[in-house]
């Protein structure tokens, strides 16, 4: 059981909810139908294992590269099972294309191996024998897939992370067959041998080549099931903490992703109740009322109750060359928080404030950020004429229920920085917070007027990362 445990471990690692519930489920089907019959398996662990519909394309892509060295039932050899198609890769193409590789690879090997037996055969009459296990097996022309398998399973293969550990693992299983044993027969060949020996010595080394080659295939694949996964998350992790203004072109599509895929669990968090209550807190009024009809035995105790309301925000991002990637996700994060957070205003800036509100509602958040970028990005900062801009267009409309959101490194060029504009943006809202993406040890270096706007702000933090503004809206959601 060990066998499908690891492919359980694999289709976690690629993103499949499975509870320990269901991998007991299929383990025990698995025990009674057993794996004899590839299709009956698959099917058996697809049933207990697929609940999304949209995972059965990856369950059938890992299902063939797992499986792929498992004979089918009633074969005479590994090449015509190989020749065989399963119904189910014909009707799942990636299932049929993620099996291409490691069938050929078999099929390969086995054809070559059935040839070289009856050449050996012909040339042996049959009488040598080899006296190493792994020798009689590879004389005897006995099918090496399951045995692969079960070395394999025994190193733990499914451990594999790096490529450089595939060596090692070849290696490993390669001992775990009985290499070691063949290899010492081979070298005691003498030059007493009789023709049988000799020849049947030359077949068990070119048997052993096509061994070793078929090892080395079911590592290669093995290491795409597991390491491949593995890797993705680890480059997911990496990035999350990545500077966003060093982002790479290349990683943008896959920090977008991370990016909501954060948004929406952060919004699940806290979207089930907008009414909580204070144990501890005694409502006596409600409580005296609910138990008149005891003659003022407390049966039912009744507790005082806040309402939490969802927040009104209004967000400031200074699209500047130095600070629009940041911008470009902090936004898309926010504007996939609207289940949570409604009522947003939007604002972006370099020299000077414009609104952006609707452009964002109405169009897809990827094409409006684009254009927002496109129009409005990549110019030099002028936070004076900018802050001068929002508070002719916005101040009028801020109260003490509403939280600002400034996203600015603070860099004005030497400018007049109007901080008795931010300072009314402070005294009338609820709360501010400026978050500067770049290191605290770099702020009020250089044009960096970071002083003059922190004495007017609730909180100042550094945004960096994905991980930084993750954090950022769970506290705000949390005690809104």
């Amino acid at each position: 059981m060990r066998f499908i445990a690891d492919f359980i471990g694999a289709l976690r690692e690629a993103g499949l909810p499975i509870s320990p519930a269901e991998s007991l489920d299929a383990l025990n089907a698995v025990s009674l139908v057993g794996l004899e019959r590839r299709e009956t398996a698959k099917t058996v662990l697809a049933l207990t294992l697929v609940k999304r519909q949209e995972d059965r394309g990856v369950f059938d892509t890992l299902f063939g590269l797992y499986f792929a060295g498992l004979k089918q039932p009633n074969e005479p050899n590994a090449k015509q099972g190989n020749q065989q198609k399963p119904t189910d890769e014909r009707n799942h193409p990636q299932d049929a294309q993620a099996n291409s590789k490691g069938a050929q690879a078999l099929s390969k090997n086995a054809q070559a191996s059935s040839e070289e037996v009856q050449r050996s055969d012909a040339s042996s009459g049959g009488q040598a024998s080899a006296s190493s296990a792994l020798g009689q097996s590879l004389s005897q022309q006995e099918d090496m897939g399951l045995a692969i398998t079960q070395a394999a399973s025994a190193e733990n293969l499914s451990s594999i992370v790096l490529f450089t550990q595939k060596n090692q693992f070849v290696y490993k299983i390669m001992q775990r067959l009985g290499d070691e044993e063949l290899r010492e027969e081979l070298k005691s060949q003498n030059q007493n041998q009789n023709l049988e020996q000799s020849t049947l010595f030359s077949v068990l080394e070119k048997r052993r080549a096509q061994l070793f080659e078929q090892v080395t295939d079911y590592v290669e694949q093995q290491y795409l099931i597991f390491a491949k996964q593995k890797g993705l998350r680890f480059r997911d992790q990496h990035v999350q903490q990545m500077k966003l203004n060093q982002l790479e072109q290349a990683d943008y599509q896959r920090m977008q992703r991370l990016v909501q895929k954060a948004a929406r669990k952060l919004a699940a968090q806290h979207s089930h109740r907008r009414l909580t209550r204070k144990r501890g807190v005694l409502d006596v009024r409600k409580t005296i009322a609910a138990n008149a009809a005891f003659d003022g035995a407390l049966f039912h105790t009744r507790w005082k109750a806040t309402r939490v309301e969802r927040p009104k925000i209004v967000v400031i991002c200074d699209v500047s060359g130095s600070v629009s990637r940041v911008a470009r996700f902090l936004l898309l994060f926010l504007y996939s928080l609207q289940d949570v957070i409604p009522k947003v205003r939007s604002f972006v800036f370099a020299s000077q404030m414009f609104e952006v509100t609707e452009l964002l509602q109405q169009q897809q958040i990827e094409s409006a950020l684009e254009t927002i970028m496109q129009r409005w990005g990549g110019m030099s900062t002028d936070y004076g004429k900018a802050l001068a801009g929002f508070g002719s267009q916005a101040l009028t409309k801020l109260d003490k229920k509403t939280t600002v959101i400034m996203l600015g490194d603070a860099r004005n060029n030497q400018g007049d920085g109007r901080t008795d504009i931010w300072q009314q943006v402070y005294s009338q809202s609820k709360r501010v917070l400026w978050l500067n993406p770049e290191q605290r040890s770099s702020w009020d270096t250089g044009d960096s007027i970071m002083s003059e706007y922190s004495p007017w702000c609730s909180s100042v933090e550094p945004c960096r990362n994905l991980k930084d503004i993750e954090g950022i809206f769970s506290r705000i959601l949390k005690y809104s």
